[in-house]
């Protein structure tokens, strides 16, 4: 049973793929459904599909702004688009499949029964792993923190830190509130650009321009004082690192 999210900013085109995944040949289970990328990235978190069902051109964040905005582990994509000028684009970030719209039943068909042999052979797995890497390689320029029922999509220097807790991360903004993000404190930290932000503890992750002094805490260690007045430990291991980043 492949799990399916249907993302289209188009009621019409959702409601012809709706129709068309009721008669496929694979076994397919619609779990949810997005009219805008906004929409679709907390859905598929939330859901886990096998597979998503992606527009491209939609209003807000497009289909490859989805694409890059998504944490890992990361779905099967099969863009969906009137158009055939981002072909080229949609394998770039490993896209499984690419159709034109109107889709037919016979090229669904193809499509579904391609990622039905890849997640057979476990192959999902190699994918996501070069689609990470592909990702991991270059700076996360935006990311998306989780307002209730809704989704900002910020840009990394408006956040003072990044504080893990349990399960979930928060993202502190300078303008004083906090935020559930869908990243962990570890592919922040190997995503956010290093010369902007610093880990000082397995739970902190602190934008440079937010530090202003260092001071004395327990049994020998140094805690990190921001501009807000706020007060973050630091590990012992991270001593040396966060002295010389300050000093400089």
């Amino acid at each position: 049973m492949l799990r399916v999210i249907l993302v289209d900013d188009e009621p019409l085109a959702r409601e012809r793929l709706r129709g068309l995944l009721q008669r496929v040949d694979a076994e397919v289970e619609l779990v949810a459904e997005a009219g805008s990328g906004r929409e679709a990235i907390p859905l598929i978190h939330e859901h886990r599909p096998d597979l998503v069902l992606l527009d491209i051109q939609m209003p807000g964040l497009d289909g490859f702004d989805v694409v890059d905005l998504l944490a890992p582990p990361r779905p099967h994509i099969v863009f969906v688009t009137a158009f055939d000028t981002y072909a080229v684009r949609a394998f770039e970030v490993h896209a499984l499949d690419y159709l034109t719209k109107p889709v037919t039943l016979e090229r669904l068909n193809r499509s579904l029964a391609r990622i039905e042999a890849l997640v057979e052979r476990q192959a999902s797995d190699e994918a996501l792993d070069r689609l990470e890497a592909s990702r991991s390689e270059a700076p996360l320029r935006r990311l998306t923190l989780q307002m209730g029922r809704r989704l900002r999509v910020t840009e990394p220097d408006e956040i003072r830190y990044f504080e893990a807790r349990e399960k979930i991360v928060l993202a502190h903004l300078f303008e004083g509130k906090a935020y559930p993000t869908h990243f962990t404190i570890q592919t922040l930290e190997s995503r956010l650009d290093h010369t902007a932000f610093l880990r000082i503890h397995r739970a902190f992750l602190v934008n440079l321009t937010a530090i202003r002094e260092l001071s004395p805490w327990f049994s020998g260690t140094l805690q990190l004082g921001l501009d807000d007045g706020t007060k973050l430990p630091i590990s012992r291991r991270r001593v040396r690192a966060v002295k010389q980043i300050v000093n400089r």
